[in-house]
């Protein structure tokens, strides 16, 4: 059925893509190996025309897709950045500048690397019972516990260094060992074979969790971040986690930041109050097969065109 809907442009995006499993990654979501990741190129080389990142910025052609990656994962250099230059596509990466050189992790890797740690030990009691304690988290049972602990406010993050430094965990040996994030160095190749880099927050908070100051600040200073270490003069911007309580407030300043930004959600086939925010959905997961997931999405977007939910409302 992708014969029906090969006019529309798509804009699938990733996070990374590995044979083996991430300790900072594997308790918080599933992502494609190598050898699915190329069967989905070929795939959508098969139906669509690789857009340049660089006309995201006029009039976008029919049947084309542009693929973008967020977080900034060591894997975008390692493994996706070849791929990609072998088969002749050009794609964005947002990243969080926090994070680039491995001298800090990401909050929620943080999370997944406790939960690994705590599977080795079956759950030892005590120390569910000490990290309850450090969260404010009623004490539960593994299951509950755990999606209590993937729940931990951004704002809440010194708390999970305590519970690392509690738990024995060398988070700093772990970023020299395991380089879980791009450095600027691989950033300025990948920018010199023409890839593009766009912001995604300077920490990775949950937006909606800041003042709108904070909101701002955090998004501002990652685009300026790039321009400033790498000379960009563009700015591109994708929204962590979700875009679905951003305000039209909030977006409107960006565009008085720069009128020719452009910000990228993932709220999957619909329209948003204006052209300069494009929305995206997700292919990461290696249990859906492309074409599926893809036709799939096509007809979500009839549903909300029929319910009146196509087009996207933001708040004041």
């Amino acid at each position: 059925m992708i014969s029906l809907f090969k006019k529309e442009t798509i804009f699938p995006y990733y996070h990374l893509v590995k044979d083996e499993k991430l300790i900072h990654i594997e308790n918080l979501y599933l992502y494609k190996n190598i050898e699915t990741f190329k069967s989905d190129l070929e795939f959508l080389l098969k139906n669509y025309k690789p857009l340049e990142p660089k006309n995201i910025f006029e009039r976008v052609p029919e049947n084309t897709f542009l693929l973008t990656f967020d977080d900034g994962l060591a894997e975008i250099y390692s493994k996706i950045y070849p791929i990609l230059k072998q088969k002749g596509i050009k794609a964005i990466f947002f990243i969080n500048p926090d994070f680039v050189d491995n001298h800090i992790t990401l909050y929620k890797h943080d999370i997944s690397i406790i939960i690994n740690h705590l599977k080795k030990t079956n759950f030892d009691k005590l120390e569910v019972q000490q990290i309850c304690e450090l969260l404010k988290i009623k004490f539960s049972f593994e299951k509950q516990f755990i999606q209590d602990l993937k729940n931990t406010k951004f704002e809440d993050k010194e708390n999970l260094k305590s519970i690392l430094r509690f738990l024995n965990i060398d988070i700093e040996k772990y970023l020299r060992t395991q380089k879980p994030y791009v450095s600027k160095s691989q950033i300025a190749e990948m920018i010199e074979d023409g890839f593009y880099f766009g912001g995604h927050t300077m920490s990775h908070p949950q937006l909606n969790q800041l003042s709108f100051e904070e909101q701002k600040k955090q998004i501002i200073d990652s685009i300026e971040w790039l321009k400033i270490n790498f000379g960009l003069n563009y700015s591109l911007f994708a929204f962590p986690f979700t875009d679905k309580n951003i305000s039209k407030t909030l977006i409107n300043e960006l565009f008085d930041y720069d009128k020719n930004i452009v910000l990228f959600g993932n709220q999957g086939l619909r329209k948003d109050f204006d052209k300069r925010i494009i929305q995206r959905f997700s292919l990461e997961n290696p249990k859906k097969t492309i074409g599926k997931q893809i036709v799939t999405e096509h007809f979500y977007k009839i549903f909300n065109q029929l319910t009146s939910k196509y087009l996207i409302k933001r708040n004041d």
